[in-house]
């Protein structure tokens, strides 16, 4: 059984719904944080990095890509993660 397939089976056991994503605004906001980040950097952030804002976005981008692997984002918010970074980005680490 795969990750995503176990966490599936614990939502649906312990009766929690799917985690409550941002509204358009704040997702927006969050990308270009995130382009501006690769431009600057030409990498993608780390979520262990020292420096918190990088830790953040890096946590952030990590949410984004469980979510299009389990199938829960927008095919719209997946499209504009996909013009920024590329298409294999849900498996980017």
């Amino acid at each position: 059984m795969d990750e995503a397939m176990r966490r599936e089976l614990a939502r649906q056991i312990s009766g929690l719904g799917e985690p409550r994503q941002q509204d358009d605004e704040q997702f927006c906001a969050c990308l270009r944080v995130l382009g501006d980040f690769l431009a600057a950097r030409r990498r993608m952030p780390d979520v262990r990095a020292e420096d918190a804002d990088e830790a953040r976005l890096g946590s952030w981008l990590r949410a984004q890509q469980a979510a299009e692997r389990r199938g829960a984002l927008s095919g719209a918010r997946g499209s504009k993660l996909r013009e920024l970074i590329g298409p294999g980005w849900a498996g980017m680490r």
